[in-house]
């Protein structure tokens, strides 16, 4: 998702990520940058392809992940532990595409209203400066407020692949726990996704100050938090995408979902089905969770997962198909994933004359859209 950022009860993170690449299929090492992995864009052209894939692979280390998997049980209350509950269906809705001519809707409550949409995720809040949100989320409060009213849920994702983050302007985790909590005041919004991609915010001393900054407005706002990350194809979080999550873990961040952008893997998959890939690093990071939170179940772990492809034509050669959707949301129906996202709403519309943006793949307006709410019913 390229513009300016959600795991389980557990830490925090939408738009582009370059992110280190290995072919699918790998050893699940860490191989050489070949795309931009988990990015997210506006992209054009292209034709469908893509066949369904295989509902498990073998995780890394040589332990096999299974495609099947209970509700996540207990929860919630403890820093780690992943939440009951159903699976979150929220589409990413950019702040730029509100509505107008060029979409197939022209505000939320309208998107509601012609594709069945209960709960969007509105991106990106970037820094308005001097360690405060930006207003954007703001301008379009008045239909956030009737959408919520109608039986809507939001969510809002800070951060993403451009723009400068909230971080940027505060002097500590205080400061930045204040912003947010401020954004929360004004807003009304409790349920929050980090998308975390730029370098610059995925050290270490990023981390743990954002991770302090998380648990104190948790504490005193009972806040949702998620972390959105790149995505590898075989293994799932990259190393500082680990980090991160073990360093809010440590910090008794309750994280609730942890994201994959699964998206923009490179050229290379280009022409192929993308839904084993992207299955593939699903399998991978329900293992990695379960490594880095101690007496996770497999089970829980996959209640965490959440997965967010870019429909249709992506930023390099591939294109992920209404097939691919198919295969994935099957997938995440027989593991209970925790969250089904997709990049984006706008984008989910024929091409043509006058269209803002388009997928290269639909027919029809919110084609992607009918097919991932199966995961959501």
């Amino acid at each position: 998702m390229k513009v300016s950022a959600v795991v389980g009860w557990v830490s925090m993170g939408l738009a582009a990520c370059s992110g280190e690449v290995s072919e699918a299929g790998g050893d699940g090492g860490e191989g050489p940058t070949t795309g931009a992995a988990g990015t997210m864009l506006n992209g054009a052209g292209g034709s469908t392809v893509g066949s369904a894939g295989p509902s498990t692979t073998t995780g890394p280390g040589g332990s096999t992940t299974t495609g099947s998997g209970g509700s996540a049980s207990g929860g919630g209350g403890s820093a780690g532990t992943a939440p009951s509950g159903p699976t979150d269906y929220a589409p990413y809705l950019p702040t730029w595409a509100w509505g107008g001519g060029g979409y197939a809707y022209s505000s939320l409550v309208d998107l509601k209203s012609k594709s069945g949409l209960d709960q969007v995720t509105i991106a990106f809040v970037l820094s308005g400066g001097t360690c405060r949100a930006s207003g954007e989320v703001g301008q379009h409060l008045s239909d956030i407020k009737a959408f919520m009213a109608a039986g809507g849920h939001v969510k809002a994702s800070f951060g993403g692949a451009s723009g400068t983050y909230v971080e940027s302007g505060c002097a500590d985790a205080t400061a930045l726990a204040k912003a947010i909590g401020d954004f929360v005041t004004a807003t009304g919004i409790t349920d929050l996704d980090f998308d975390i991609e730029q370098d610059t915010w995925l050290t270490d001393s990023a981390n743990d100050m954002r991770a302090k900054a998380l648990k104190m407005v948790q504490d005193s706002k009972n806040i949702k938090v998620a972390f959105t990350l790149e995505a590898l194809p075989a293994t799932g979080l990259s190393d500082r995408g680990r980090s991160l999550v073990s360093r809010a873990v440590a910090a008794g961040v309750r994280v609730a979902h942890v994201n994959l952008m699964t998206m923009d893997y490179g050229d290379s998959f280009g022409g192929k089905p993308m839904a084993p890939v992207v299955i593939g690093s699903l399998n991978g990071v329900h293992y990695q969770l379960q490594t880095l939170i101690p007496g996770l179940t497999s089970q829980q772990a996959w209640a965490m997962v959440g997965v967010i492809p870019m429909i249709g034509k992506n930023d390099d050669s591939e294109i992920f198909s209404l097939a691919d959707a198919k295969t994935v949301t099957q997938f995440a129906i027989d593991n209970k994933l925790g969250l089904v996202s997709f990049w984006s709403i706008d984008r989910d519309q024929p091409c043509g004359s006058g269209r803002e943006a388009c997928n290269s793949v639909s027919t029809t307006n919110f084609e992607f859209t009918r097919i991932f709410a199966a995961a959501a019913p």
